[in-house]
C-alpha cells in the first residue's frame, strides 16, 4: 500500500472543483428550464408549444429530453462530487493501491463522456500519477504494456501460452489432476451459490423498486395515455416525459402550504418527541424509585395494543380539550412514544454503571450527567430516533386526516388523497393520477434522499441499542 501524495491530493481536489462547478451550472440550467416551462390551461391538456434558450429554439419534447438527461447527470454526479469532497477531506483515507487509479480513470472517462473535459483531463493527469506511486511507471509505461499485450496478442504469443498451458496440464500427474478437480469442484460450488444469493437480492430489490418506479414513469405520462389508453406502458422516451407535471402540482395547488404545516407539525412533535424520550429512558434506566421496573412493564404492554384502538380515545380527549381543526392536536399526540423509550433505555443500559456512580462521588447532579455524559454517548442512538419521529410525522395519514379536516390544517399526505388533484365535480369528478403521483414523488423523493443520507446513523443507532437489559 502506498501513501497519497500532495500532488495527487490536489489534482484531485481540482478535479471535484470542476465536477462542482458542473453541477452547479446543471442545478442552474435545470431550475432555468423548469421555471420557463409552460403550464397547460387546463391539468389534463398536453403542452405542445416552443421554447428559446440561448439562442436556440426548440420544441416541448426537445425539452422533455433536456430536463430528463439534465435530471439524470445530476442524480449521478451530485452524490459523487459530495463523496469525492468528504473523501478528499477525510484524514482516514491516506493509502491506496491499484483500484484507486482504476477508480480515477473510470471516473474521467465519466467525466469525458458529460464533456468536463476540465475534470477529465486531470483526472487521467491524476491517474498516472497513482500509478507511477503504485506501479512504479506512468503514461509511458502504460502504453508499453498495452502496445505489448497487442503485439502479443497478434503475433500468436497468447494463443501460444495457452497451448503450451494445455500441454503441461496434459503431463501432470493424476494427483495433481485430482486435486485440480475438487479445486474447480469447489469453485463451481461456491460461484453457483454466489449466483444464486445476488440472483435472489435483485429479485427482492426489484419488487421493492418497482412500485417507486412505477409512481415516478406514471408522474411523467399524460392524462391522455392514463385514462385511454387499455395497456400502460411500462417504459417511455425521455421525449415523453412529462416534466411539466411537476411543475402543475407545485403551483395549481396548495402545495406548499401543506409542506410549511407538515414540517412544522414534524419539527415541533419531534422536538417532543426527543425531549421526552431521553427524560423517561434516562429516568427507567438510572433513577431508581419505587414501581419503576413495574411502570416500565405496563408500558411495554401498551406495545401489544394496536394503535388503531387509541383513536377513538384520543380523539375523545382533543375533543374535550377543543383541539378540533388546530395543530395542537397534531402536534401533542406525537410528542411521547412507549417504544421510542424502550429503544434508548437499552441504550442507556449500556453506559456502565460505575460512571454514574463516579459523577456523583464528584457531585455532579443527575440532569448534569445526563446532558454530559449519557446523551453523547448515546448520540447515534438519539439520532435514529430524531430521524424515525420525523419521518413518522410526515407520513401521517389517519389521525391527521380525523383531527384536521379543515383545509388550512392539511398535512401534506391528507393533501395528496384529497380534491385537489380531481377534475369535474359530483358524479362527473375523476382523480387526475399524473399531476397527483408527481405531487407523491415530490413528497417521497425527500424522504429517500434523507434516509440515505443517513443510513449510517441509523444503523448505528439500531446496533448501539443492544440487548441488556
Amino acid at each position: 500500500m502506498k501513501r497519497y501524495t500532495k500532488k495527487i491530493r490536489r489534482l484531485d481536489l481540482f478535479a471535484t472543483l470542476f465536477d462542482l462547478l458542473y453541477v452547479i451550472l446543471g442545478i442552474y440550467m435545470l431550475s432555468h428550464l423548469f421555471i420557463i416551462l409552460e403550464e397547460p390551461e387546463l391539468i389534463t391538456d398536453v403542452v405542445d408549444t416552443n421554447y428559446t434558450v440561448l439562442g436556440f429554439t426548440f420544441g416541448q419534447p426537445t425539452m422533455n429530453a433536456l430536463i430528463s438527461l439534465l435530471i439524470g447527470y445530476l442524480i449521478v454526479f451530485l452524490p459523487l462530487t459530495i463523496s469525492n469532497f468528504k473523501r478528499i477531506r477525510s484524514k482516514d483515507v491516506i493509502e491506496m493501491d491499484e483500484w484507486t487509479y482504476r477508480t480515477q480513470m473510470l471516473y474521467a472517462f465519466m467525466s469525458l463522456f458529460t464533456f468536463n473535459i476540465g475534470s477529465s483531463i486531470l483526472r487521467f493527469l491524476n491517474t498516472f500519477e497513482i500509478m507511477q506511486v503504485v506501479k512504479g511507471y506512468g503514461l509511458n509505461g502504460f502504453m508499453k504494456s498495452i502496445g505489448h499485450s497487442i503485439s502479443r496478442l497478434f503475433s500468436g504469443e497468447t494463443f501460444r501460452d495457452i497451448k503450451e498451458r494445455r500441454e503441461k496440464n496434459k503431463e501432470m500427474s493424476s494427483s495433481q489432476i485430482d486435486l485440480e478437480k475438487v479445486a474447480r469442484r469447489d469453485v463451481l460450488v461456491k460461484l453457483v451459490a454466489t449466483v444464486t444469493m445476488y440472483t435472489f437480492l435483485t429479485l427482492i430489490a426489484l419488487f421493492i423498486f418497482i412500485p417507486f418506479y412505477w409512481m415516478l414513469i406514471t408522474a411523467l405520462k399524460t392524462n391522455v395515455e392514463l385514462t385511454t389508453f387499455l395497456n400502460p406502458r411500462f417504459f417511455i422516451n425521455i421525449r415523453e416525459m412529462q416534466w411539466v407535471n411537476f411543475k402543475v402540482a407545485l403551483t395549481r395547488f396548495n402545495f406548499w402550504q401543506y409542506i410549511v404545516n407538515t414540517f412544522v407539525v414534524g419539527i415541533l412533535s419531534m422536538l417532543g418527541t426527543v425531549t421526552t424520550t431521553i427524560l423517561a429512558a434516562f429516568a427507567f434506566s438510572r433513577l431508581e424509585f419505587k414501581g419503576r421496573d413495574f411502570i416500565f412493564s405496563i408500558l411495554l404492554m401498551t406495545m401489544m395494543i394496536p394503535g388503531e384502538l387509541y383513536t377513538i380515545t384520543n380523539y375523545i380527549t382533543v375533543s374535550n380539550l377543543g383541539w378540533i381543526n388546530t395543530r395542537y392536536a397534531l402536534i401533542f399526540p406525537f410528542m411521547t412514544s412507549v417504544f421510542y423509550i424502550f429503544f434508548l433505555r437499552q441504550s442507556f443500559r449500556q453506559i456502565p454503571d460505575t460512571l454514574y456512580r463516579a459523577a456523583q462521588v464528584d457531585g455532579c447532579g443527575d440532569f448534569k450527567y445526563l446532558q454530559r455524559v449519557m446523551i453523547p454517548i448515546a448520540r447515534p442512538t438519539i439520532t435514529t430516533i430524531t430521524i424515525l419521529s420525523a419521518i413518522g410525522a410526515w407520513d401521517a395519514y389517519i389521525w391527521p386526516q380525523l383531527v384536521a379536516p379543515a383545509e388550512e390544517n392539511w398535512l401534506i399526505s391528507v393533501a395528496l388523497r384529497s380534491t385537489s388533484f380531481v377534475v369535474g365535480q359530483g358524479s362527473d369528478a375523476r382523480p387526475v393520477y399524473n399531476i397527483q403521483l408527481a405531487a407523491t414523488a415530490l413528497v417521497t423523493v425527500p424522504l429517500l434522499i434523507v434516509f440515505f443520507s443517513l443510513k449510517k446513523y441509523i444503523i448505528a443507532g439500531v446496533g448501539r441499542s443492544g440487548t441488556k437489559g
